[in-house]
């Protein structure tokens, strides 16, 4: 739910590159906006166009048949993970291996153009940005790991990540394209659209293999190893007490930045709380089909324990190799983060309550107590 990261607090929406095609699509779909937002409409809008010609430019040089033409010869790892457990700053960690391959902050915000407007447009973007996260405080780089998600809602409308723009719609959001409710014809298109954004990262990696992640991934892991039946998985899980009260405070954060309707606080949280036991639900049965030696699971207190031993451990379980070539770059950029602090959450009776009664079954299964 990084989705902020690239955006600027007042003026630019981080899906403001995006096709005009694929807005008019949003807005129709969605009944149109209301009066109130229509400003930053406008704004999104004026982006797009002028955007417009680096992505006929991108087209015409990278088109279709020339993208299903680059192989994605080894199969992705994923690391997997509800919204607020980590996957953030665990994808930072192994982006650090010279041997994998990553969608940047840039690329995804810029996915229809960015193979041809690196250089300026990249610095332009570099400069709007803020230096951290609205939310938590992380660091902000054009060259940081990015969600995969991003990347697909600024080419397609094909992706959950528009309730963001669209609270209301998040349930519907979220059925269709996490969990993955689609009709065959719907699917082959999200498909179509997804393995374009793979195939370009893949260009732009010189063929490595990709390390992504993104909270969406959580609820369609069957979709991915059927693209991918090589695949390796990472699961991140974090105390669902503090994922709660961080994942409330990101909306309270995002919110005013992306969204284009109105909804009210406790409808967004109900949608959260939704999404959660959905996703979390939805992964339980899917993980069950992941070959063996192609999943490994990590609890974010313990990366944040002893990073090394667990990272290490990690590729140990998967059999990923390059351990001793990606151990120095991950422990010079741990030493980056020594005056880092996390946001502290207060858990109130409240809390454990809603979580207790919303959350019980993943409280019980990553066998978790109220911090």
């Amino acid at each position: 739910m990084s989705a902020v990261d690239a955006t600027r607090t007042s003026a630019q929406h981080v899906f403001s590159m995006a096709p005009l095609g694929v807005w008019l699509r949003l807005i129709a779909d969605n009944g149109g906006v209301p009066p109130r937002y229509w400003g930053k409409l406008a704004r999104v809008l004026a982006i797009s166009s002028l955007m417009a010609p680096l992505r006929v430019a991108e087209r015409l040089r990278y088109g279709p048949s020339r993208m299903e033409r680059v192989p994605i010869d080894k199969a992705p790892l994923y690391i997997q993970g509800f919204g607020r457990s980590g996957t953030t700053h665990l994808h930072n960690l192994l982006a650090q291996d010279p041997g994998f391959g990553i969608v940047s902050t840039f690329q995804a915000i810029a996915a229809p153009m960015f193979l041809i407007a690196r250089g300026r447009l990249e610095r332009l973007v570099a400069n709007g940005m803020p230096a951290k996260r609205p939310m938590d405080n992380m660091a902000v780089s054009v060259e940081l790991p990015q969600e995969e998600e991003i990347a697909l809602a600024n080419t397609s409308h094909l992706s959950f990540v528009h309730h963001l723009s669209f609270p209301n719609r998040a349930k519907e959001y979220q059925e269709k394209y996490s969990t993955m409710r689609l009709t065959g014809s719907e699917m082959a298109r999200w498909e179509r659209a997804y393995l374009d954004v793979l195939r370009k990262a893949t260009l732009a990696s010189d063929g490595r293999r990709l390390v992504l992640k993104g909270p969406t991934n959580l609820g369609r892991t069957a979709e991915l190893l059927r693209l991918f039946p090589d695949a390796k998985f990472i699961h991140i899980v974090r105390n669902p007490y503090v994922v709660y009260r961080s994942m409330t405070n990101l909306y309270r954060h995002v919110l005013p930045i992306c969204q284009l309707d109105d909804a009210e606080h406790e409808e967004v949280v109900a949608s959260m709380l939704d999404s959660y036991a959905a996703m979390m639900r939805q992964y339980m049965k899917d993980r069950e089909s992941i070959p063996k030696g192609h999943l490994a699971e990590v609890r974010f207190e313990d990366l944040e324990r002893a990073p090394m031993a667990e990272v290490e451990r990690l590729y140990d379980e998967l059999a990923l190799p390059g351990w001793e070539r990606a151990r120095k770059p991950i422990a010079d950029y741990l030493g980056t983060l020594s005056g880092y602090r996390k946001n502290v959450h207060q858990i109130d009776p409240e809390t454990i309550d809603v979580v207790n009664r919303e959350w019980g079954f993943a409280v019980e299964a990553w066998g978790y107590r109220p911090p």
